[in-house]
């Protein structure tokens, strides 16, 4: 990303942008605008979804945010995987055990784990009328079907 003040220009990485502050959750200066946001050219084999777990239909705001992608191999094999709540802390949570993913298969329980393992990242903050022990609940399961939708259906021998 690329933000620009009086005093010039710098890029910084997209994680970089947001702090774990509630009030200052940005780490841009006031005097700085967002010109530019850089994406990678995305090399074959990813498969990416959005899941939003939300109190009514698509125009309310998440209370529940997971953003998935997973670079397949040969063979179905995972070559590389992301994963990253949103509304579930004071800035977006990047899950690092996403990574336990690489090298195997998106079983069920290679699934599971990492859907587990993100629940212990999210901390809800109570600001919305849905309790946060429910919100940091429900990581789990909406990690799960994220995660099977990229997989899609396990065929049998």
């Amino acid at each position: 990303m690329t933000l620009v003040s009086a005093d010039g220009e710098r890029d910084i990485p997209l994680e970089e942008l947001y702090a774990d502050d509630g009030m200052a959750y940005l780490t841009k200066r006031p005097d700085e605008i967002l010109t530019s946001v850089w994406l990678a050219l995305a090399e074959p084999g990813w498969r990416s979804t959005y899941w939003k777990l939300r109190r009514r239909g698509s125009f309310d705001f998440p209370v529940l945010g997971v953003a998935a992608s997973v670079r397949f191999g040969e063979g179905g094999v995972v070559g590389d995987a992301r994963l990253v709540l949103g509304a579930v802390a004071s800035r977006p949570v990047l899950v690092t055990e996403a990574s336990s993913l690489i090298g195997r298969e998106l079983t069920d329980e290679a699934v599971e784990a990492v859907a587990a393992a993100a629940a212990n990242h999210a901390t809800p903050l109570d600001n919305t009328d849905l309790a946060y022990a429910w919100r940091k609940k429900m990581v789990a399961p909406t990690v799960t079907g994220a995660l099977k939708e990229i997989r899609g259906p396990i065929r049998s021998a």
